[in-house]
């Protein structure tokens, strides 16, 4: 319910689409590749417009495959982020980051090999070059951290690597990107042009506290090792883009890194990849809430699922881990029915056994399109004057609240325009009554919906 209009005015028109949905289908793979800490992940920034992929300086920052759509010069490609190949890291973690980027190069269609003009090529370097030019694939040479013009004839040395051209750019500071978007789309010929907007491609983010299986689950959903998974909590820690097909829609799954409760981080890196998971859900139309089974909901579960309600983002609360325990579904839907305003539908999964992952995305599907339904007016000025019978408006001295007229507005997310005779008789208590007899009027559980309360003037 949103409260104060009369004082702040008409809310806001609703924007678009919550993203631009340039991934999709058939669009040329651009892969980047490199040794630790050169810079691979502020080039992803810098070319997607975004700022999903965490950077710092400590190396090893990403760990997982990450992809974004991109369009240049009315073409469209995909563009994947890789972690550092290190072969030589002695680190369980470290030996999977660097096949993880090893086996993107398996569908890729181009690879940026990003050198750190400053230190040259090292023996990592080496090694990793050796591996592209096994691949066949064409191959730019992007010689990042060119700062200055000294620095481009430094990168010239890049040339003696014999993989491609070699393009000077500043990832950080934007310096020589237009050059390599050129030379990118030149080298993909094939990229399908940009044509007419198209209907938006449901995005579905995987949200929750860490280690409850969120990546666990988007492996098992797309069939195989995805993202890294390991019995270390933080071990995701940028938003996981992965275009996927259900029941013959493409759908945006994003895995993110785990959240915690407010003022619960204590850490730069940590903090900031909770940042990307919220934002994560500011852009999705639909969130997963994992919680674990084995625990029960508890309140990080909740605050997960407070994010993803606070972002407009339709809710599922999924329990993960079922082939550990069995909890009361019933006193679950309570605690959640209690503590969340979204009431979210209830699925029970387990990716160990595989039972209830068929599930997950059909039911996201569904609440997808229940928040694009538009009501008819009339059926809504007949479930008002209903509510009005069933439970009359508060009362305040001599006056009491009437329910004049109720329209809707706008969709994804379901907003409507209740008019009163006084705004200021209408109570919070009244206000959530009526939001939650409208969500099972129209089948709104797990939907976020949003009711603007104007009075007569």
């Amino acid at each position: 319910m949103t409260e104060g209009q009369e004082k702040r005015g008409p809310a806001r028109e609703k924007p678009g689409p919550r993203r631009s949905n340039i991934l999709s289908e058939g669009q040329p793979r651009v892969v980047i590749v490199g040794f630790p800490n050169v810079g691979k992940s502020t080039l992803f920034n810098r070319l997607t417009g975004r700022r999903d992929a965490v950077v710092d300086a400590v190396s090893g920052v990403t760990r997982d495959r990450r992809q974004g759509g991109f369009e240049w010069r009315g073409r469209a490609f995909q563009i994947i982020d890789t972690g550092g190949v290190d072969e030589i890291d002695p680190s369980p973690i470290g030996k999977k980051i660097a096949a993880q980027a090893l086996n993107s190069l398996d569908d890729a269609d181009l690879v940026l090999m990003v050198l750190d003009t400053q230190s040259g090529v090292g023996p990592g370097d080496a090694d990793l070059i050796e591996r592209v030019r096994r691949t066949h694939l064409p191959t730019i040479v992007v010689a990042n951290k060119c700062e200055r013009d000294p620095d481009d004839d430094a990168a010239q040395v890049f040339w003696a690597v014999g993989l491609g051209d070699v393009i000077p750019v500043s990832a950080q500071h934007g310096r020589g990107i237009g050059e390599l978007l050129d030379a990118i789309v030149e080298a993909l010929p094939g990229a399908p042009e940009v044509g007419e907007a198209t209907e938006p491609i449901p995005s579905v983010c995987i949200l929750g506290r860490p280690n409850v299986g969120k990546s666990s689950i988007l492996n098992a959903l797309l069939g195989e090792e995805r993202v890294i998974v390991h019995d270390r909590p933080g071990t995701t820690r940028d938003p996981i883009d992965t275009l996927i097909e259900v029941d013959g829609r493409q759908i945006v799954l994003i895995d993110t890194a785990g959240i915690r409760k407010r003022g619960r981080t204590h850490e730069a890196l940590e903090y900031y990849s909770q940042m990307r998971a919220i934002q994560a859900a500011e852009r999705s139309d639909v969130a997963l809430i994992v919680a674990s089974a084995a625990e029960g909901l508890t309140d990080s579960d909740l605050s997960a699922a407070d994010r993803a309600a606070h972002a407009h983002c339709a809710s599922v609360l999924v329990l993960n881990k079922w082939d550990l325990a069995q909890p009361d579904i019933d006193d679950i839907r309570g605690k959640a029915r209690a503590k969340t305003r979204q009431r979210p539908p209830i699925e029970v999964c387990s990716t160990v056994t595989g039972e209830g992952l068929t599930r997950l995305l059909p039911t996201a599907l569904r609440l997808y399109d229940r928040g694009k339904i538009r009501h008819s007016t009339n059926l809504l000025n007949t479930f008002l004057r209903a509510l009005a019978i069933e439970r009359p408006g508060p009362r305040k001295d001599n006056r009491r609240l009437s329910l004049r007229f109720l329209v809707q507005t706008g969709t994804n997310p379901p907003t409507f325009r209740l008019e009163v005779n006084d705004r200021s008789l209408m109570t919070r208590d009244y206000g959530f009554w009526i939001e939650n007899r409208l969500r099972q009027r129209l089948d709104l559980d797990g939907v976020p919906v949003e009711i603007e309360v104007r009075g007569r003037q």
